[in-house]
C-alpha cells in the first residue's frame, strides 16, 4: 500500500526529474547555439593566426611589436584550440571504445584553464606516459574527468588552492584517475552520501545533486569503480579506476 510518505517522495522525486528533463533540454539548445557561435570565432582567429605569423617573419619589425604579434598569435591560438575542444566535447558522436587517460586529461585541463584560474585554482598533473589505452568511450571518459573536476574547482572556489591528476596503473589490467584537491574538504555525514541523487552541499541554485550520482552510474557501467576520500580543512581525493585494453 502507498503511504502519504510514499507519494510525497515519490511527487518529489517526479518534481527534481521534471526540472532536471527541462534544464536538459535548455542546455541541449544553448549547445546547438554555441556551436554555430564557435564555427563563427574560427574563421577570424584563423584570419588572426596567419596575418600574425606573417608580420612575424617580416624584416626589421621592432622587437616590442614583435612581442605584442607573438602574444596574439599565442591567445588567438589558444582560443582556437578552445574552440575546438568545445565542438569535440558537445559532439553526440561516440569516438570508438577506447581512450587514451592521458590525452583525455590534458583536453580536460586544457579546457577548464580559464575556470580555474577564475577561482584562483593551480592545475597540476602527474600522468604516466606508459599507461595502456582503457576499453571506455572517450567523450563519456571526459564527462566523468569533467565533472569531478568542475566539483573540486566550485570547492575551492572561495580560498583558492591546488588540484592534482595523475594516472598510474592500478595492476595489469586496471589503470587509475586519481584527481586530488586542496579544498574545504567533505565531513563525515556528507561523505557517506555524496553519490546519492539530489544530495548536494551546494547553496540552492548552484547544484542538482546529480553530477557525481552521474559519474558513478558512467563509470560503474564502463566496468569501472570511483571511490572518495576526505579531511576536513585538508581536501579530497577521487579515485576512479576502469579497465584496460588487454595488451597483445
Amino acid at each position: 500500500m502507498t503511504t502519504p510518505a510514499d507519494r510525497h517522495t515519490n511527487s518529489a522525486i517526479s518534481h527534481e526529474l521534471l526540472k532536471q528533463l527541462a534544464y536538459n533540454e535548455k542546455m541541449a539548445e544553448l549547445g546547438r547555439i554555441s556551436a554555430g557561435v564557435v564555427h563563427e570565432l574560427n574563421a577570424p582567429l584563423s584570419v588572426i593566426v596567419s596575418a600574425s605569423q606573417m608580420i612575424m617573419r617580416e624584416e626589421g619589425v621592432p622587437e616590442f611589436v614583435r612581442e605584442m604579434i607573438e602574444r596574439i598569435n599565442t591567445e588567438a591560438q589558444r582560443l582556437s584550440q578552445m574552440t575546438r575542444g568545445i565542438l569535440n566535447f558537445s559532439s553526440h558522436e561516440e569516438v570508438g571504445g577506447a581512450a587514451d587517460v592521458n590525452l583525455t586529461v590534458e583536453f580536460v585541463l586544457d579546457f577548464l584553464c580559464y575556470e580555474a584560474d577564475r577561482r584562483g585554482v593551480s592545475l597540476m598533473r602527474r600522468l604516466d606516459h606508459r599507461l595502456p589505452v582503457v576499453r571506455v568511450d572517450g567523450n563519456l571518459l571526459k564527462q566523468i574527468v569533467i565533472n569531478i573536476v568542475m566539483n573540486a574547482l566550485q570547492a575551492m572556489e572561495a580560498e583558492g588552492g591546488r588540484l592534482l591528476v595523475e594516472s598510474r596503473a592500478v595492476n595489469s589490467s586496471e589503470v587509475c584517475i586519481v584527481i586530488a584537491d586542496t579544498g574545504p574538504g567533505i565531513a563525515d555525514a556528507a561523505l557517506a552520501r555524496i553519490f546519492e541523487p539530489y544530495f548536494t552541499t551546494k547553496r540552492p541554485g548552484e547544484g542538482t545533486g546529480l553530477g557525481l550520482f552521474v559519474t558513478r552510474t558512467l563509470v560503474e557501467n564502463l566496468g569501472g569503480r570511483i571511490e572518495v576520500s576526505s579531511s576536513l580543512g585538508e581536501g579530497t581525493s577521487f579515485t576512479v579506476t576502469l579497465p584496460a585494453e588487454e595488451q597483445g
